[in-house]
C-alpha cells in the first residue's frame, strides 16, 4: 500500500523472481537435505501442513495489523518469501516432481510464477474494482481454502507415515 508505482513494480519482479529461485534450489537441494537429516517428504508434508494451517487461522482469526517494520525489499520477503513460496509451494512442488517428474514440475511451476506476476502486477486495478472490503471477502476465502488445504497435507503425510511404518 505504502509503495509507490516504481516500487510496487520493482516488487512485483523481486517476489516472483526470488520465490521461483526459492522453489527450484529447493527441488534441487531437498533429496540431498532430507538423506542427510533423515526426513523424508511425509515429515514435510506434515510440518508444512501445520505451519500452512496456523498462517491460515491467523489471517481468518485475528485482526490485520500493520508491518511493524518496513522492509527496504518488500518483494523478498515477506512477498517473495514466505507468502509466494511458502510451506504449501514447497510441499506441492515436491509431491508433483514425486509424482510426475521434473518437466511437469518446471512448467507447473513456470505457469504459476506468470500467472503471479499477472495478477500481482494488476493488483491495482484488482483493489479499484473489488474495493477493500471486496479483497478482503477474497481473502479470507483463500485463507480458507489455504485452511484446508494444510489440513489435507497434513492427512497424506500422516497417511505416508503409517505406511512407512507398516513396511519397516
Amino acid at each position: 500500500q505504502s509503495l509507490n508505482r516504481a516500487e510496487r513494480t520493482r516488487a512485483v519482479r523481486e517476489a516472483v523472481v526470488t520465490s521461483f529461485v526459492v522453489a527450484i534450489g529447493f527441488l534441487c537441494l531437498s533429496r540431498f537435505i532430507f538423506t542427510l537429516m533423515g526426513l523424508h517428504l511425509a515429515d514435510v508434508m506434515v510440518a508444512g501442513g501445520a505451519i500452512l494451517l496456523v498462517l491460515s487461522l491467523r489471517d481468518l482469526l485475528l485482526p490485520e495489523d500493520a508491518p511493524k517494520t518496513q522492509s527496504r525489499t518488500p518483494g523478498v520477503v515477506p512477498l517473495g518469501v514466505p507468502l509466494l513460496t511458502g510451506p504449501a509451494v514447497l510441499t506441492t512442488v515436491l509431491l508433483i516432481r514425486d509424482r510426475h517428474g521434473w518437466v511437469v514440475t518446471l512448467a507447473a511451476l513456470i505457469a504459476n510464477m506468470v500467472l503471479v506476476w499477472l495478477i500481482l502486477r494488476a493488483s491495482e486495478w484488482l483493489i479499484r474494482r473489488l474495493g477493500r472490503e471486496g479483497a478482503q471477502v477474497i481473502s479470507k476465502i483463500a485463507s480458507v481454502v489455504l485452511s484446508a488445504f494444510g489440513i489435507m497435507l497434513i492427512r497424506q503425510g500422516i497417511t505416508m507415515m503409517l505406511r512407512l511404518v507398516g513396511t519397516t
